[in-house]
């Protein structure tokens, strides 16, 4: 950019030697100078972007639009051992940095996927080369296979035909545990659920959804059957796993002193189990108690052994559970509270 400017004045001074150029057309000449280097410098930024166009195993196309340095190819070959039918030939795979993750995608996301016309879609995702990359680069694959499979005339995201059977999404509906967008939570998201399953399939490994167990042998085959790539499971009415939320504090207690979690239920008819110990503060110095709404239940605590305090059929709501010291002098305190669906 000084370069420019220099040679500008030198242009004008041979051109001039009488009339040196004022202050003002100076100025002028410095902005155009400027601005011409800004553009060389956009357009080498597009320039910088590239497509890329591998295949998999087959001959079908996968497409990158490759935004930063990246080693395509393994990128590609993640997609060609992941599990996936025609439908990869209507996504790009977008690398992009992780500046620009933040800002097409979140600024906590790892990445992120959008369905477009056509039935195609565009993944985003980080350039690098790790474990945490790989999940993140299938993990958003599987929300093109979503997108590909429509079902049932449900709402989209709803993962594809026989998952929905064999993970029990109809009873997880009905119990209000999950949603088809993020109003509860990124990990209640019924895409988000398929997705981490697709994951899981293709790499084992992690498993991001806290409160669900991984996908059984069966859940993984119905997967791989809706890619037309194994035998459709055979599929009972079994619940799906569930793991339940357990939320724990332990400590110390002094007398009169309060120890209290807040949580809520999604759904009706859960089920809130406390169970508490206080010991060192006297026999029977403490008590326990849950407030759901207008419902309030309390027990006195025996004497340094366990109390349980049993809610069922709880939610929607929010709630608040509490232990406790009534006595004279400290204790030791341990005070678990554990939701679920019954029987958890």
């Amino acid at each position: 950019m000084l370069a420019a400017f220099s040679a500008s004045l030198n242009t004008s001074d041979m051109r001039a030697a009488r009339a040196p150029p004022t202050l003002e057309a100076m100025a002028r000449r410095f902005a155009v100078a400027v601005l011409v280097s800004l553009a060389a410098l956009a357009l080498a930024g597009v320039a910088s972007a590239r497509e890329v166009v591998l295949r998999d195993a087959k001959g079908r196309t996968i497409r990158f639009d490759v935004r930063t340095d990246a080693d395509v190819g393994w990128y590609a070959g993640l997609l060609r051992r992941a599990a996936h039918g025609n439908e990869i030939e209507r996504v790009t795979v977008r690398i992009v940095d992780w500046d620009e993750i933040r800002t097409r995608c979140a600024s906590y996301a790892a990445g992120c996927y959008t369905r477009q016309r056509g039935n195609r879609g565009t993944m985003v995702v980080p350039a690098g080369r790790s474990d945490d990359i790989a999940h993140t680069v299938v993990h958003e694959y599987g929300h093109h296979v979503d997108a590909s499979r429509r079902h049932g005339g449900l709402d989209e995201p709803n993962g594809t035909p026989l998952w929905w059977k064999a993970r029990g999404m109809a009873f997880l509906v009905g119990a209000q545990s999950v949603r088809d967008r993020y109003e509860v939570g990124w990990d209640r998201s019924i895409g988000e659920v398929f997705a981490e399953d697709y994951a899981f399939t293709n790499l084992k490994g992690r498993y991001k959804i806290r409160w669900l167990e991984r996908p059984s042998p069966t859940v993984q085959q119905a997967i791989l059957a809706d890619l037309g790539l194994a035998e459709p499971p055979v599929i009972g009415n079994a619940r799906p796993a569930l793991k339940p939320v357990v939320i724990t504090r332990q400590g110390t207690l002094g007398p009169n002193d309060r120890v209290s979690v807040d949580f809520g239920l999604l759904g009706p008819n859960r089920r809130v189990h406390l169970v508490g110990t206080l010991r060192g503060a006297g026999p029977g110095a403490g008590r326990v108690a849950v407030s759901c709404g207008s419902t309030f239940r309390a027990r006195a605590l025996s004497g340094g052994g366990p109390t349980s305090l049993v809610l069922p059929r709880m939610g929607p709501g929010d709630c608040e559970a509490s232990i406790v010291n009534t006595g004279a002098q400290a204790g030791r305190f341990r005070f678990t509270v554990r939701l679920g669906l019954p029987p958890d």
